[in-house]
């Protein structure tokens, strides 16, 4: 694995995050809200680097990198994940100062947000009018036609196998059986 130097910062927040269990204010928080609320504590940071376009979009998959593991890990896991995170985006030659610095400002604001606080933000843009802009859109549309999948969140189509209806169902559906 790449071999990087953590400064202390880093290896504080690490040894923290490995031996506390603490569930932070993303945890299981969709990821739209909660990849916009890490870019944006993010972005504070990268404004006064100076990068280009270019390098901003990468430091900004870490950060995306960096919510999802924020939102679905804890502990131990979290603290090595984070460390792996670290390293592999260090490997494509990011600077690894800027890494370990986004790391721990993103951390560090996340453990101290609420849920409310989060989804609340004025500078999220999925925030609670975007929600209910979203809610009224898939209200708004004709009930006779069922929803696309994203909508009920569904991960399959209704007439597939293992929907809920039996096989007897199914033959019955198609037309066959003894019925």
């Amino acid at each position: 694995m790449n071999q990087i130097e953590l400064n202390q910062r880093a290896r504080d927040l690490l040894d923290r995050v490995r031996h506390k269990r603490k569930v932070l204010s993303l945890f299981d928080m969709p990821s739209d809200l909660a990849e916009a609320a890490v870019w944006e504590i993010g972005r504070t940071i990268l404004d006064h680097q100076g990068l280009r376009l270019v390098e901003q979009n990468a430091y900004r998959w870490y950060l995306r990198e960096l919510s999802r593991l924020l939102r679905t890990r804890t502990g131990w896991d979290l603290a090595l994940e984070l460390e792996i995170c670290l390293r592999k985006w260090a490997g494509y030659k990011l600077d690894s100062e800027l890494l370990q610095a986004l790391l721990s400002e993103c951390y560090e604001h996340i453990a101290v947000m609420t849920p409310e606080a989060i989804e609340e933000s004025p500078h999220c843009q999925t925030g609670a009018a975007a929600k209910s802009e979203a809610r009224m859109t898939i209200e708004a549309r004709n009930p006779n036609v069922p929803p696309r999948k994203h909508e009920g969140h569904e991960t399959r189509s209704p007439n597939a196998p293992n929907s809920g209806r039996s096989a007897r169902d199914e033959v019955a559906a198609v037309g066959g059986g003894d019925e």
